[in-house]
């Protein structure tokens, strides 16, 4: 077991009387051959009869035959008979030297391979070569030689020969007509083992060729190569040569065809597929496909060969003529193709060509796909689409964005509806500065409605150098200094990038200490939190003061259609309508426009909200420390009210307003209208006689703030409202006296509505007779608490606190919120630096998103070192209660 005939071996010719082999004679120089390792693992063997005896035993021919009657293959495993070495080196020379003639009489050529006397050293089967016997057969017929290819049985070790004497017994069991010698005796002769895969034998066909055999025809060449596993002696080789150059023709055979010599790669092909399993399924309607690693293989071998064995099949590969009709090497038993089975063969050959050649499109739709095979194709998808994906997003993130170039390292260029404009880099932002968006309101234009540029005339040749700031509007300071310009219509951009794609949120500020001037106050962009926020900052300036707010009966009279006042709100609408129609070049969004107000600032964003003029202007406000109270009278009675202007300018009708110089105006404004500094309110206050510098012209508010938000109409505006715990603090109050005692404080307090209402005492009870409590009950009466009364009626609307307190006086001051905001705050201490990062995180968040973050959102703010929605309401609901707020609210 475990070796594999080299060589099959031609039967003498078949005549009608039988003739006895002949007994060879031993040869005394018979080349002496290892015993196999197989071999040396069985047991001796016991003496044989001599072949001769046993080739007159009619039982072997029967017993065989009787194996398989029932469909039932039964393996005989007996003893091997095996002469001595000397006996069978007789008989394999007489072999060698025998030629047989052909049909026409004449011997054919020696074999190349025996001319040459080709020497080669047997070697050693490994264990992966051995096969088991017979167990592999299914849907074979059981050969009637006992020890060929696929049936051999355990060798003996026998003497030197033992292969030649197994090569003898094929040749003498492949002549027709002979009865195969019985074997008896020893251990295995009697032992039967009964193959699980045998079927009973196919029926045959009007040919006499059953099915097993078409199928081991059109399947032999596929074998050939794994049909030899082990390398033989020289002299075996020679005699197997000799015996195989020509055998005669048999009576009515046609000559045998010689099989294609086999290369490398087919050599390769069949061990290799023992090692992968095939698993496809067999094509509709043809042969079953045999699978190698089962043990399925047309010749019932198991598939597993050695380097050594293909090496050995490879060499002689060259050698190989035709196959034994009746198997003799005993490899299958297989016929050879007879004229009568070549039209058969054709067939089956045609047939599989045609299956062959079928178009892919039949073969996917034949092929039968499991969950496995679907489990793969849908993984192969998905992996596809997601590198797909990938890549896009990789190509779209990567590419370069449409950015305007800079020229010299801080110059840039851009466009707007009027003209080139050109910026210049500061502290990594670019700034662009003064560039004009309204007619300059000078001569006729004084006391009229901004007008948005829309004429060439009203424009600049070539590109603007936008680098400096331009004056801003006339104003009068709380020092009593006045300064600006009356063509001040100008707007300041603060970009991080110009680019056209990724818009950044844009963050508009009006800033204004009171409606009399300083502005923009502390609202003064930043370049560098332009750049670390990513937000572009929009500072216009606007009209103040008697320019940007006052109302006259003369003004009325000299405009279509008739109004006046709220000049301020006009600049302001202009320049939002500027700022959706050009930011996208400065790389804005302008869908995402925050007005930020501060003071005075906030009270005009607040009246800007509730302006039908304004919508789809902005989304969003935010609004520090604004003014509660809101014009509540028609135009008319300002009108009358404002008349004391006209006695003060010396000026009877609108032509005479036209004329006066800029500086004559301003010092025509009475003291009354002048800013005032806010403290708690006297027992003598009017709070109906102060000034009120908004108006309801019909125009820009047509009706009062308080009842816009009653009806929900600027519900579609996003609020936030706060102020600081000491928002009230200012210079005059502080320095009214020099320190600020206890009983100072009580006085003060019993001067004032408080004292005068009796709740002094519980008024100090709630904030301490101290400085930092009095600025506190200043500020709760007169910004705190009147602009929660207004969160309370907007539905959008979010309300805040600051109370991280700083400074030598520690408090939190007016401008606390907006310093932190812009980066101007100088934090000292670790709170100080957590309240910055709140307030920050919490304001552009805001701008970026629209809304406040969703823990705090609808809640009231505390804004200390952290944001917080504890803010108490106690003092509030107080000073309401005792009807305090929001009567004596302030009032810019």
């Amino acid at each position: 077991m475990g070796e594999t005939d080299e060589k099959e071996t031609a039967p003498a010719a078949t005549t009608n009387d039988t003739t006895k082999p002949e007994t060879p004679q031993p040869t005394a120089d018979g080349p002496e051959v290892e015993a196999k390792e197989t071999e040396k693992l069985l047991p001796e063997p016991e003496p044989k009869r001599s072949p001769v005896a046993q080739a007159g035993n009619p039982q072997s021919k029967a017993a065989s035959s009787e194996n398989v009657a029932n469909g039932e293959e039964i393996i005989n495993i007996p003893e091997e008979a095996l002469a001595d070495g000397a006996d069978k080196d007789g008989k394999k020379d007489a072999a060698a030297t025998e030629q047989e003639p052909t049909e026409t009489g004449k011997p054919d050529k020696p074999n190349k391979v025996q001319a040459e006397e080709r020497e080669v050293k047997p070697k050693k089967v490994p264990a992966g070569a051995f096969k088991l016997p017979g167990f592999f057969n299914k849907n074979k017929d059981k050969p009637k030689e006992a020890d060929g290819a696929d049936n051999e049985l355990l060798e003996k070790h026998g003497g030197e020969n033992g292969g030649e004497a197994k090569e003898k017994a094929a040749a003498e069991e492949g002549k027709p007509g002979e009865e195969k010698p019985k074997r008896t005796g020893g251990f295995f002769a009697n032992l039967k083992l009964r193959n699980p895969f045998a079927k009973k034998p196919a029926a045959a066909d009007a040919t006499g060729e059953t099915a097993a055999d078409k199928e081991a025809g059109e399947e032999e060449e596929k074998d050939e190569v794994t049909a030899e596993a082990t390398d033989k002696p020289a002299d075996a080789e020679a005699a197997g040569d000799a015996t195989e150059e020509k055998k005669p023709a048999a009576e009515g055979d046609e000559p045998e065809v010689q099989a294609p010599k086999k290369g490398l790669l087919e050599a390769l092909r069949v061990p290799l597929a023992s090692i992968i399993p095939k698993r496809f399924k067999p094509v509709p309607g043809g042969e079953p496909d045999d699978d190698i690693e089962l043990g399925k293989t047309p010749k019932n071998r198991a598939g597993l060969a050695s380097m050594e064995t293909l090496d050995d099949s490879l060499k002689d590969a060259d050698t190989k003529d035709t196959v034994d009709a009746k198997g003799a090497n005993g490899t299958d038993g297989e016929a050879l193709v007879k004229p009568d089975d070549k039209e058969a063969k054709d067939k089956a050959a045609e047939a599989e060509e045609d299956a062959q050649e079928r178009s892919l499109l039949q073969r996917v739709q034949s092929y039968r796909c499991s969950v496995d095979d679907i489990a793969i194709i849908a993984g192969v998808v998905i992996f596809l689409i997601l590198v797909a994906l990938i890549i896009a997003f990789t190509f779209v993130g990567k590419s370069e964005p449409i950015t305007a170039p800079v020229r010299d390292g801080k110059y840039i260029e851009t466009v707007t509806n009027c003209g080139r404009v050109e910026g210049i880099l500061e502290d990594g932002s670019f700034a662009f500065r003064g560039i004009p968006y309204a007619v300059p309101p000078v001569g006729p234009n004084r006391w009229k409605a901004a007008q948005p540029i829309e004429s060439i005339e009203n424009c600049w040749n070539g590109t603007l150098k936008a680098h400096n700031s331009t004056p801003v509007c006339w104003q009068i300071y709380a020092d009593g200094k006045v300064d600006g310009a009356e063509d001040c219509l100008t707007l300041d951009v603060i970009t991080p990038h110009v680019r056209y794609d990724n818009p950044l949120p844009v963050v508009v500020l009006v800033g204004a200490e009171s409606f009399t001037g300083d502005s923009p106050g502390k609202l003064r962009p930043s370049t560098r939190y332009a750049r670390a926020r990513d937000v572009i900052f929009v500072r216009p300036n606007f009209r103040l003061n008697v320019f940007g707010f006052l109302a006259l009966e003369q003004l009325t009279k000299s405009t279509h259609p008739p109004t006046s006042g709220n000049y301020g709100l006009t600049d302001l609408i202009v320049a939002l309508k500027w700022i959706q129609l050009n930011i996208p070049h400065f790389g804005g969004d302008p869908k995402s426009v925050t007005l930020f107000g501060h003071r005075a600032g906030g009270t005009i964003v607040t009246a800007l909200a509730s302006s039908n003029k304004t919508s789809k202007l902005f989304a969003r406000t935010w609004i520090s420390s604004g003014a509660a109270i809101f014009p509540g009278n028609p135009l008319a009675e300002s009108e009358k009210e404002n008349a004391l202007y006209m006695s003060k300018i010396r000026c009877e009708d609108s032509n005479c307003l036209m004329e006066k110089e800029d500086e004559e105006i301003l010092d025509a404004v009475p003291d009354v209208w002048r800013r005032t500094f806010p403290d708690l309110p006297a027992a003598d206050e009017n709070a109906t006689a102060r000034h009120e510098w908004l108006v309801l012209d019909g125009n820009i508010m047509q009706q009062h703030p308080a009842d816009v938000w009653s009806a929900d109409v600027s519900n579609s505006v996003r609020y936030v409202i706060g102020s600081t715990t000491h928002e009230a603090h200012n210079t005059k109050l502080h320095l009214k006296y020099t320190e600020w005692t206890p009983e100072l404080v009580t006085r003060h307090v019993n001067e004032s509505v408080v004292g005068r209402l009796g709740l002094t005492e519980e008024a100090l009870r709630r904030y301490n007779a101290t400085y930092q409590g009095l600025v506190a009950m200043v500020s709760d009466i007169r910004t705190i608490c009147p602009l929660l009364t207004i969160t309370q009626k907007l539905q959008s609307s979010q309300f805040y606190v600051v109370s991280q307190t700083g400074g030598e006086l520690g408090i939190a001051d007016v401008d606390s919120d907006v310093q932190a905001i812009l980066g101007r705050y100088e934090p000292k201490t670790p709170e100080q630096r957590r309240y910055v990062s709140a307030i920050q995180q919490l304001f552009y968040h805001y701008v970026s998103h629209g809304e406040i973050k969703h823990e705090l959102r609808k809640k009231l703010l505390d804004i200390g070192q952290d944001a917080l929605p504890t803010y108490n309401t106690d003092n509030c609901l107080f000073w309401i209660k005792n009807d305090v707020v929001p009567r004596y609210a302030r009032l810019d």
